[in-house]
C-alpha cells in the first residue's frame, strides 16, 4: 500500500486508522503469548524432577539451530541424566563430560554408538571451560548447556562469554532463600562433601544470569534446578512474574537424607570448616556480597 503525505490531520486520522484495521485483518497485531505453566509439562524419562518434560516444552517454543547439549557433570550419560532423553529418543548430539573416572568410564560405553556425541573425562573449571568446548567442536550457538557441577557452578557459567546457549539449566542451591544473595567462595579443588556447601543461590544465580543477558523461567520439583533462556525468547513464555521469589521452590529433605543443620549459615559454625583434597584443605566460606 502506497501512502500520499496528507496534510489535513483528519485526513491522517483516517489513515492511520485504515492501517490499523487493514493490520488487524492480517493477523499482524501482536497478541501476548498465554503463560507456560512448565508444572503442567514435568515428565521424567531419565531425569529426577521433571526436567526431561521441561526441556522438551521449551524446546517446542524455540526452534533448536543444531540440536547440540553440553552437559557438565553427566555422570553415566542414563540414571537421572537430563540430556539422555533428547539424544536417545529425539536425535540431538551434544559433548558430555563428567569428572570422574568410574562414571566416565560408563558415560564413554553407554554413547560409543552415537556418532553425534563426545564424551569426555574432565574437571570443568573457569580456567578450562571455553578450551573444552572449542577442543572439542561445540558449536558457537548450541542449544542447551546443563551445569551440575555441585560446588563452582556460578563461577563457570560466568566466564563463559564466546560461546551462546539458547537455554541454561543450571544447579542452584535451595537452602538460602530469596532474596538472600548467597555463593560460595571460590577455589579450584571445591567439589560437593553432601553438606549445604555448594553452588549459589536463586537470588545470586538470577542476578548472574540477567547480567549475561539471560531471564530465569522456571524452577523444578525439588527446587535445584533453574532454567534460563536468552533474554530475545523471554517474551514467547508469557510469563508474568520471573522474580526469584516467585520461582523459588523450598526444597525438605527426607529424615534419612543428608545433615541440612544450617552449618556455616547465620552463627552456627561449619561442623567441618574445611573441604578434604589429599593433603589440601579448602576453607569452605559462603559469600554474601555477589
Amino acid at each position: 500500500m502506497k501512502l500520499r503525505l496528507l496534510s489535513n490531520p483528519l485526513r491522517v486520522c483516517l489513515a492511520l486508522a485504515c492501517l490499523a484495521m487493514v493490520s488487524c485483518e492480517a493477523g499482524q497485531v501482536p497478541q501476548a503469548p498465554e503463560e507456560i505453566h512448565f508444572e503442567d509439562y514435568e515428565r521424567n524419562v531419565r531425569s529426577e524432577y521433571g526436567e526431561d518434560g521441561v526441556i522438551e516444552k521449551i524446546f517446542e517454543m524455540i526452534e533448536p539451530s543444531a540440536k547440540y547439549a553440553v552437559e557438565f557433570g553427566a555422570s553415566d550419560g542414563a540414571f537421572l541424566s537430563n540430556t539422555a532423553n533428547l539424544i536417545v529418543n529425539h536425535g540431538w548430539g551434544g559433548l558430555l563430560i563428567e569428572g570422574l573416572h568410574a562414571y566416565a568410564e560408563v558415560l564413554h560405553k553407554n554413547y560409543q554408538d552415537y556418532p553425534k556425541v563426545t564424551t569426555l573425562e574432565a574437571y570443568v573449571y573457569p580456567g578450562n571451560v571455553e578450551i573444552l568446548f572449542e577442543e572439542n567442536g561445540v558449536p558457537k550457538d548450541f542449544d542447551l548447556l546443563i551445569i551440575d557441577i555441585d560446588s563452582n557452578d556460578y563461577y563457570v557459567w560466568n566466564v563463559i562469554h564466546y560461546y551462546r546457549p539458547k537455554v541454561v539449566q543450571i544447579e542452584i542451591n535451595p537452602y538460602f532463600p530469596p532474596p538472600q544473595l548467597m555463593v560460595i567462595d571460590f577455589h579450584p579443588f571445591n567439589y560437593w562433601d553432601e553438606t549445604d556447601y555448594f553452588g549459589a543461590s536463586i537470588e545470586s544465580m538470577i542476578k548472574l544470569g540477567k547480567k549475561k543477558g539471560y531471564e530465569p523461567i522456571y524452577v523444578t520439583t525439588g527446587g535445584f534446578n533453574l532454567f534460563f533462556v536468552d533474554r530475545e525468547y523471554y517474551p514467547r513464555f508469557g510469563i508474568k512474574d520471573n522474580s526469584a521469589t516467585a520461582l523459588y521452590k523450598k526444597w525438605e529433605p527426607k529424615a534419612d537424607e543428608w545433615n541440612r543443620v544450617p552449618h556455616g549459615r547465620g552463627e552456627t559454625p561449619f561442623e567441618e570448616p574445611f573441604i578434604d583434597v589429599g593433603n589440601i584443605q579448602v576453607p569452605k566460606k559462603f559469600l554474601f556480597d555477589r
